[in-house]
């Protein structure tokens, strides 16, 4: 028995947010449909392929059943509508009213179904001048203000690497989905969700934004103390890391002094400053840039695994720059069964990143691999009446595939 058991989800977004959402309620147990585009969900496109399946795709919709629906075909829309009747969620990221514009809104499709959930994923939400903008990953990092956490202040303004708009969007949606379904136990009623892709990364620095809510911003700690600077580690003989003394203050001083015996730098113990301040500057942002060059030249000799050992010997911490190879075959990864395998009917064996949260009672599994375009059609629109000849019909007519 697994968390959402017996919840039925319609997916019908594409791009990142959706899907990553979507592929976390399937993770917990719920069924989803995921309705793309006669010639599929637009990230089957991208990516590194696997036998010509997109990496990209692959990593995002495992467990879900795929039906191919021409939506700009009012034919297609009915089907839409059909299946929303039988389904407790519906995901969405057409735009602000462009759903509603299709026939296929929440306004339009609660009234058969009082019960569905209705999620909707945009750039800005559906409320405020910039409801109607369009915007991709890019652009809502740069508008959230996400540069401050990358490059040199006053320099050029640095883009995340990885799609934290995209994925951090999906988590968002996926909590208030739970959130929705737990409130119609008791009410009965489901109720639709405006999830806003620039809300959603305010959010992930609320704590930055409480403790600088004064004249002073930019100018506080959070600003000019740990973000300010790339973090490019400590080198060592064969690959950087970064490293710290432990928190309590006593057993931090303890293990600086320590630490710097045992690499050479006891003579610069001598210097109070030094002593005093240099434990507190290992980490990162701009005081560390002022201890790098002098601790940096006792580490070139050592390698990171022999540095590494030395700060946790003295009860610090520390973690070594890693490849994607050497995150793969961290024990740890592999106790907590965090990369698995599944086979897809084309690409073959293929691994996924696992499910981070672990349930004691209730533990959740991947539900299967991704779907290959329209794999599932005949079986959904078996489900809402259509027979055999209808769907023959429909394919003829290019509204399914």
């Amino acid at each position: 028995m697994t968390p959402l058991k017996g919840i039925k989800v319609l997916d019908l977004s594409q791009e990142i947010s959706g899907p990553f959402c979507s592929m976390q309620l399937s993770d917990s147990g719920a069924e989803v449909v995921k309705v793309e585009p006669i010639d599929g969900d637009w990230t089957r496109k991208l990516g590194e392929k696997i036998k010509g399946e997109s990496s990209l795709f692959m990593a995002l919709n495992r467990g879900k059943k795929s039906i191919a629906l021409n939506l700009q075909e009012e034919r297609g829309r009915e089907i839409v509508r059909k299946l929303a009747k039988k389904v407790d969620v519906l995901i969405e990221d057409f735009g602000p009213n462009k759903a509603d514009e299709m026939g296929i809104g929440y306004a339009r499709l609660s009234k058969d179904n009082p019960k569905l959930i209705y999620c909707a994923i945009s750039p800005f939400g559906t409320v405020g001048p910039y409801a109607d903008y369009a915007a991709s990953e890019l652009e809502i990092q740069g508008m959230a203000g996400y540069q401050w956490f990358l490059g040199e202040t006053g320099g050029e303004p640095v883009r995340l690497g990885v799609d934290m708009v995209g994925t951090t969007s999906g988590i968002w949606s996926f909590i208030g989905i739970l959130s929705a379904l737990f409130n119609r136990k008791p009410s009965g009623k489901g109720q639709k969700i405006d999830s806003s892709q620039f809300l959603n990364m305010i959010m992930m620095y609320s704590y930055i934004i409480t403790a600088h809510y004064n004249p002073d911003l930019p100018g506080g700690w959070h600003f000019t103390g740990p973000f300010d600077h790339q973090e490019n580690g400590y080198k060592t003989q064969d690959r950087a890391l970064m490293f710290g003394m432990p928190i309590d203050a006593e057993k931090a001083q303890k293990g600086w002094e320590e630490f710097c015996r045992k690499v050479g730098l006891d003579a610069l113990l001598e210097d109070p400053y030094f002593k005093e301040k240099g434990m507190k500057m290992v980490g990162i942002g701009r005081d560390a840039q002022e201890f790098k060059p002098v601790i940096e030249p006792a580490l070139e000799s050592k390698t990171a695994a022999e540095i590494k050992a030395i700060v946790e010997g003295v009860g610090g911490y520390s973690a070594v720059f890693k490849t994607v190879e050497d995150i793969l075959g961290e024990p740890q990864v592999a106790a907590v069964n965090m990369v698995q395998e599944l086979d897809h009917p084309v690409a073959g064996r293929i691994k996924a990143v696992g499910i981070p949260w672990k349930l004691k009672d209730t533990p959740l599994k991947m539900q299967g691999p991704p779907p290959t375009l329209g794999q599932h059609t005949d079986e959904i629109l078996k489900s809402i009446g259509y027979d055999t000849k209808d769907i023959s019909a429909l394919k003829g007519s290019k509204i399914v595939a």
